[in-house]
């Protein structure tokens, strides 16, 4: 699966790429917006591959970046790139998600080549920490329906 080129002009849209758009007119020049998060990688294909289908995105490779098209249910795109040295320690910043069928999600992640890890409880909240092909850690947690107080 193939995207379109990076979008350079025109409102952010699902398919549409970040890199290099316009800043809206909400911006200031001395505050930054976050657009992406960047994951490097030895094998920017595979890689590429697995976020892109993972989240359900087109993608497409442009020398060695990974980009995956901005959906707008999502805040954040991810673009992935390629760099000589192999992944070393623990991630110190790590991605989280959330989905409405927590398993199917793992199962997804398995298929795709990741890694499922250990599932944690937290006030109500239900998430299992993973793993890409290469190592990153992310986590995946269950949507919770907002419970009302009387």
């Amino acid at each position: 699966m193939v995207g379109l080129p990076p979008s350079q002009t025109g409102p952010r849209k699902r398919g549409a790429y970040t890199a290099g758009m316009p800043p809206d007119d909400n911006q200031t020049a001395a505050v930054p917006s976050l657009i992406a998060s960047t994951i490097d990688c030895s094998d920017l294909a595979a890689m590429t591959r697995f976020w892109g289908e993972l989240l359900d995105v087109p993608f497409q490779i442009v020398d060695h970046f990974g980009f995956l098209a901005h959906a707008d249910d999502r805040k954040v795109t991810l673009w992935l790139q390629q760099v000589p040295e192999a992944k070393a320690g623990k991630n110190r910043v790590h991605l989280d998600f959330v989905v409405g069928d927590l398993d199917a999600a793992l199962e997804r992640v398995a298929a795709l080549g990741g890694a499922v890890g250990n599932r944690h409880t937290w006030q109500g909240h239900v998430w299992n920490t993973c793993t890409d092909p290469e190592g990153n850690v992310f986590d995946i947690m269950a949507a919770s329906v907002p419970t009302q107080s009387s």
